[in-house]
């Protein structure tokens, strides 16, 4: 198992180093490269890695992603405000020109708040770091912590600049869309100058974090004005236990757990989940392999993760990452 783990921790990083690397490119740095020094590392990891502070540390990976696919690293997803716009959140009303926060793509993030507790504490010990230089120590740091340890990065110190721009028509645009099919998937990626094996490990990231009902509405075959999906899409059990429990009292408003190892026992057993080589003692959102034993077995939530099975070369590395080997009923799919 410890194997097991090491590979899809080594896989993770990879893209990880990826995103922050070609992201973090497409802005010029204020000053040369410096070093993200063990007194910063310690500063950071030691906020982080509080226990209270678990539950939003998915929301600092998603941070960086959704920052460093827009504009490039410049701290854009974090404002409310700019000289050209302003998003209104206290009073929940929209101004002229919201910024990417008030983008439908934007909905539930969460973790911004600490960015602006990690910003003063490295004041304290005279480090001047951008909004975007926190994005990016942040979420290295919860990387670190959700992968229990294995997942650790170089990365470059301070120096990254904090845009003035800031649009909510920009992250729809440029983000992946969770009803996307893998030609879109992989076109959106590659604009982003990432590769296919990128786009199978970041989707990996999905064994993390909540969604809300929306982006996966069209995977519970209800009456919607979208197609339902086909015979192989979904896992008969699984469907019935998410759509069990979307019917539940506040499913608009409330949050739904990614990966199905935790969403309890109960629904772990009514899926009919095989478990392989999951740890089913890991602690929610452990950053591991486990998306892909779910995707293999069609117990996704998003469409999008569910194309990747769709592609040859992507469903043989998601078989690869997981260590085991399906049987082929649960590697039918429509022809790549």
């Amino acid at each position: 198992m410890a194997k097991l783990n090491e590979k899809r921790s080594l896989f993770l990083l990879s893209a990880l180093v990826a995103v922050i690397a070609l992201l973090a490119a497409q802005v010029k740095p204020a000053v040369a490269a410096t070093v993200y020094t063990t007194e910063m590392e310690t500063c950071v990891r030691g906020i982080v890695e509080k226990p209270e502070k678990r539950i939003d540390l998915p929301g600092l990976v998603r941070l960086l992603f959704h920052d460093g696919f827009v504009r490039g690293l410049d701290g854009s997803v974090l404002l409310t405000s700019t000289p050209f716009n302003t998003t209104n959140f206290a009073t929940k009303a929209n101004l002229a020109g919201p910024t990417e926060q008030g983008s439908p793509s934007n909905g539930g993030i969460r973790g911004l708040g600490m960015i602006d507790e990690i910003r003063e504490a490295l004041k304290l010990i005279n480090v001047n770091a951008s909004c975007a230089d926190v994005v990016a120590f942040a979420a290295r740091e919860a990387t670190y912590v959700l992968s229990k340890t294995k997942i650790k990065y170089a990365i470059d110190g301070p120096g990254r600049l904090d845009g003035v721009f800031s649009m909510a028509d920009e992250p729809g645009s440029n983000l992946p869309g969770p009803s996307f099919t893998y030609a879109q998937l992989l076109g959106n990626f590659t604009a982003k100058k990432f590769t296919a094996t990128d786009l199978v490990a970041l989707s990996g990231a999905h064994c993390i974090g909540d969604t809300h009902l929306l982006p996966f509405a069209d995977r519970l075959n209800l009456a919607l004005a979208v197609p339902p999906p086909g015979p192989n899409e979904i896992n008969a059990t699984y469907q019935g236990v998410i759509r069990e429990e979307a019917a539940l009292p506040g499913n608009m408003t409330r949050s739904f757990k990614n990966n199905i190892r935790d969403m309890g026992s109960t629904a772990v057993a009514d899926s009919r989940y095989t478990v392989n080589e999951v740890d089913m003692t890991a602690p929610v959102d452990t950053l591991d392999n486990s998306f892909y034993n779910a995707n293999l077995q069609n117990m996704v939530r998003f469409k999008s993760d569910w194309e990747l099975r769709t592609n040859t070369f992507a469903r043989g590395l998601m078989v690869t990452c997981t260590g085991t080997t399906p049987t082929s009923s649960s590697l039918t799919s429509r022809p790549p």
